[in-house]
């Protein structure tokens, strides 16, 4: 967030909290009586699908906007948020936020922007879903390229909602096509021009 002063303003109306790895954030079903911005660290957010299977939709990461649409709605939190990492939150109870949204034009801009990124979130993750497993990896790859030495492939596996065997199937062959090679599970691209062809 750019503006100093509505930052600070969002800390006297807030409430900050510090959270451990794998604290839970708010559990899906939950009244959404609170809205969040993450200051330090990552959440991810995710449904539980049958078979205890989870299904991540985003991470969020600092001075993310964390279910402003449910808070201002007045409705249930649509999923699960769990720290992902040590991070640090400010908690905004729904009746500040909305004497906030009354009284603040400028608040209201960064708050229709967040919602639009959400919008944005919601159309990739739609089209990603209509992908087969093999154009999602290679889109995943080469647009994490600058990162990929970071990123095992257990963690590519929980981002594409996918399973680890079948993921490694799919890197089988693209080894096996000399596009990309494996590195202590993680990937190295070998040929980009190559990856870019099979997805365009």
């Amino acid at each position: 967030m750019k503006n100093k002063n509505l930052l600070k303003y969002l800390y006297k109306i807030g409430k900050t909290r510090k959270m451990q790895k794998n604290n839970i954030l708010f559990y899906e079903g939950e009244l959404a009586k609170n809205f969040f911005i993450l200051l330090q660290g990552k959440i991810r957010v995710y449904k539980c699908a049958k078979g205890e299977k989870e299904i991540t939709l985003h991470y969020f990461k600092p001075f993310d906007f964390i279910a402003e649409m449910p808070a201002f709605k007045r409705l249930n939190y649509p999923a699960n948020a769990i720290c992902e990492e040590e991070s640090k939150i400010l908690e905004i109870n729904f009746i500040e936020f909305e004497n906030l949204c009354n009284n603040n034009n400028e608040f209201n801009l960064i708050l229709i922007s967040s919602l639009l990124n959400k919008i944005k979130i919601l159309e990739k993750k739609i089209l990603q879903n209509s992908l087969d497993l093999k154009t999602k990896l290679l889109k995943y790859i080469l647009e994490n390229e600058k990162k990929l030495d970071t990123i095992l492939q257990k963690q590519i596996a929980i981002d594409l909602n996918v399973r680890v065997q079948s993921l490694s199937r799919i890197l089988k062959e693209l080894k096996l096509a000399k596009l990309i090679d494996t590195k202590r599970g993680k990937i190295e691209i070998i040929n980009k021009k190559a990856l870019l062809d099979e997805v365009w």
